[in-house]
């Protein structure tokens, strides 16, 4: 991590602090995340850089590892006039926030303080966007690609697959890597795994042409019952029902760690993966226990490329106590400084675009390369765009266990969950789960 950030020290953009005005000797701020123990050590290692450069000035770091928790606490403390200073919001919790009026449009401040918002990713950017407000600076993101145990396809004498593929060059590899190894009846090694959660499969339902909501996100009729949509359920579910490449036998309601624990020993060949789970990744590729290849989502025939960009970002109330200083703070929380400090830990690319090609750039792996070039067909969550994600995310799994594990029919099902959808999404008050 030290290298890292001597690497990239002289990308660091300067906050100019100086021009904020006096601080109370007696100054706390607070920064509020949900950050778990690997990532909460990574701010630890950076945030007392802001208190050097502010004498008399603490800053207070304070996790929630449960989310849901967490969301219920900021608008609690924002409702009683006590918000943290700086505070990370995911995604999904922007429309909401966005909506309630309780966020400060931090565009006006951001050139102030040293971080120009032509720095970051465009389109990482939008998904804190509103028209010229920005709601939240991103700290960084990742999209979804498929990972795959170079091991496994060494074994079995398959070829790694190509950057860009097409879906049935994808279902020949899964299925050429799906074998009964001892000759006992039972499958050892499995090509694929599919997950019924849906942040997990809504990029490859988007490379294969459908979609679960129609573009303005009123309605899901016409959309997750087109032609296309059931076209893509049925590539996706046959995989189990058709191909059986994947393991029902741990595929869809167990634990999160089952198909990454098959991953690591060889029982499984490709996962789709997030930059969020390069820290567990590390350990084995360092141990050379694990030898990881990365390659995009495979799209459908005559559709174009895609993936999905998960983001957070830290935001400021409108009621901030110290609006100057947890402006200067949030800006802090994403400047290259952090940013540089994240990647070194694998959490996630960092959202400041040249900051990343750096990092891609300094990556002999290749593997950074593959999660920059991936951005390009990246597309903005669902739950950036619409408030009621949340209970629309929360029917959704139903479809791949009614048509896994139920054997119903693909086309009936989808007609069925966007007829429940079109009634969720009616106008009135979001329900929270």
């Amino acid at each position: 991590m030290r290298a890292a950030r001597r690497a990239f020290r002289g990308f660091c953009l300067p906050l100019l602090l100086a021009a904020c005005g006096t601080v109370d000797a007696r100054t706390t701020l607070t920064v509020s995340n949900w950050a778990a123990w690997q990532e909460l050590r990574l701010e630890e290692a950076y945030i007392g850089g802001f208190a050097a450069r502010r004498p008399g000035v603490r800053v207070s770091l304070e996790s929630v590892s449960n989310q849901a928790e967490y969301r219920d606490r900021i608008l609690t403390s924002i409702a009683a006039g006590a918000p943290p200073d700086a505070f990370l919001l995911d995604n999904i919790d922007i429309p909401a926030f966005v909506r309630s009026g309780t966020l400060l449009d931090l565009a006006p401040y951001a050139a102030r303080v040293g971080l120009p918002l032509e720095g970051f990713d465009p389109n990482v950017l939008a998904i804190f966007r509103r028209g010229p407000a920005v709601y939240a600076l991103p700290k960084g993101f990742t999209p979804m690609v498929i990972a795959y145990n170079k091991d496994v396809f060494d074994r079995l004498h398959v070829p790694y697959p190509p950057e860009e593929w097409t879906w049935e060059q994808f279902r020949a590899t899964a299925k050429a890597l799906t074998r009964d190894l001892d000759g006992d009846g039972t499958v050892d090694v499995h090509g694929f795994w599919l997950d019924r959660r849906p942040f997990m499969w809504i990029a490859s339902l988007w490379a294969l042409g459908g979609d679960v909501l129609c573009p303005d996100g009123t309605r899901a009729s016409g959309c997750l019952d087109s032609p296309n949509t059931v076209w893509a359920f049925r590539a996706l579910t046959g995989l189990a029902t058709r191909d059986s490449v994947v393991p029902r036998y741990f595929g869809l309601r167990r634990s999160m760690g089952d198909h990454l624990r098959n991953f690591f020993s060889g029982r499984l060949a490709m996962v789709p993966v997030g930059h969020f789970w390069m820290p567990q990744f590390r350990p084995f590729i360092e141990r050379g226990r694990l030898r990881l290849g990365l390659t995009r989502i495979p799209n459908r025939e005559g559709f174009p490329p895609a993936t999905v960009l998960y983001a957070s970002g830290f935001a400021v109330a409108r009621n901030a106590h110290h609006k100057r200083l947890s402006v200067e703070l949030a800006a802090y929380m994403v400047d290259s400084l952090a940013q540089v400090t994240r990647a070194a830990g694998g959490l996630e690319i960092p959202a400041l675009s040249r900051v990343a090609d750096q990092v891609a750039a300094a990556d002999t792996s290749g593997l950074e390369g593959v999660f920059r070039r991936a951005v390009r067909t990246g597309r903005m969550p669902w739950g950036a765009r619409i408030e009621k994600w949340r209970e629309v995310e929360a029917v959704l799994p139903d479809i791949v266990d009614r048509i896994v594990m139920n054997g119903e029919d693909v086309e009936a099902v989808l007609r069925d969950v966007a007829a429940q959808l079109d009634r969720l999404l009616a106008p009135g008050p979001a329900r929270s789960r």
